[in-house]
């Protein structure tokens, strides 16, 4: 679907190309780097069949830069993205009892929904295109940012965080799906230098 919409952009002459995608698509693995740069592999796929569809999109958004240059074509990578969306990070700090991983408290990173609007607007002041992360407020332990939410929470071993979560998830009893827990195992960050100096985009929350 996403081909066919490119193919009616080049046929159409569409001017501008902004194209929401994520900063899940790196992946938490345990071996990323603190800071991964819009340069770094989308490995989100590994564990996670659910994001595959996200990173085809990417991956064919970023082939069109050099398809049809006439375009200005905006990628945006947002962390994980907190408010009133219906998103797997913002149902698992809503969870009325959080669970963590014993042994594991990585460092996270959010942006508000309203700044990921802010940076949309941005993407699309002409002579804007190119690749950007976006970051809102200063990474925060996990377990900082889930006591932010007042919330009892439940730690589970390692070995039983996957089938445990896959249990809950199947009864209904929580919106957090198994193969997400690597997401509070496993750093990941992305630098969001290149949208703060080519876009200007500040978070105001």
């Amino acid at each position: 679907g996403f081909s066919k919409l490119l193919d009616y952009v080049s046929q159409f002459k569409v001017p501008k190309l902004v194209v929401l995608s994520s900063a899940n698509a790196y992946g938490p693995q345990p071996g990323n780097a603190q800071f991964l740069t819009e340069e770094a592999p989308l490995l989100g796929g590994q564990n996670f069949s659910d994001i595959r569809d996200l990173i085809e999109v990417d991956m064919l958004a970023q082939g069109f830069f050099w398809r049809l240059p006439a375009t200005e074509t905006v990628i945006l990578r947002p962390v994980h993205i907190v408010g009133t969306v219906r998103n797997a990070a913002s149902n698992f700090l809503r969870l009325s009892t959080i669970p963590t991983v014993m042994g594991f408290d990585p460092m996270a990173q959010i942006i508000h929904e309203d700044d990921v609007v802010a940076a949309l607007v941005r993407a699309l002041e002409p002579n804007t295109r190119g690749l950007f992360n976006l970051a809102g407020s200063e990474p925060i332990p996990l377990s900082r940012l889930v006591a932010l939410t007042g919330s009892p929470t439940v730690a589970i071993p390692h070995a039983l965080a996957r089938p445990v979560l896959k249990q809950m998830w199947n009864f209904r009893r929580t919106t957090f799906p198994a193969p997400e827990r690597d997401h509070i195992r496993f750093v990941c960050m992305v630098d969001d230098r290149r949208a703060r100096d080519q876009l200007g985009f500040r978070p105001a929350y």
